[in-house]
């Protein structure tokens, strides 16, 4: 079964197909957010919520975006939606603190494991998820809280 996903933020899209395994992207332009302190009340998970209220202007908008790129990129990619509430699961702390990649689970779907890879640049936050049959040997697995 081949599955595909598109996402688009200002100039720029994003499209992934996939031969095997369901994925899912995301793009967002990192721009200023009128309600941050919001939206980061409501859409991230308490340890995600300690790492952005530790830091302030442009830090926090880039981590911000990083994180909402990586959640939107497994939503999709599960295909529940945003009734798969973003604040009920982590981001693995190594991807909240730069790392590129992680295999990881959501406690929603425990069973399903994805790649979850940051692919953004200096104006745009984007990542993309994939299920994978099961973990690989070495990877950095997470079974997310």
């Amino acid at each position: 079964m081949v599955s595909f996903n598109v996402s688009h933020s200002g100039d720029h899209g994003l499209i992934a197909i996939a031969s095997a395994g369901r994925i899912g992207v995301d793009a967002e332009e990192r721009r200023p957010r009128r309600d941050l302190d919001r939206d980061i009340r409501s859409l991230f998970a308490p340890a995600e919520r300690q790492e952005l209220e530790r830091l302030n202007g442009d830090d926090r908008l880039n981590l911000f975006y990083d994180l909402w790129t990586m959640k939107e990129a497994l939503v999709k990619a599960d295909g529940a939606g945003l009734a798969l509430d973003t604040a009920q699961f982590e981001i693995p702390t190594a991807m909240v603190r730069g790392s590129r990649s992680a295999v990881l689970t959501i406690p929603a779907r425990p069973l399903t494991w994805w790649r979850l890879e940051r692919c953004g640049d200096a104006r745009f936050a984007a990542a993309h998820a994939q299920e994978v049959a099961s973990a690989a040997p070495g990877s950095a697995r997470t079974g997310l809280t």
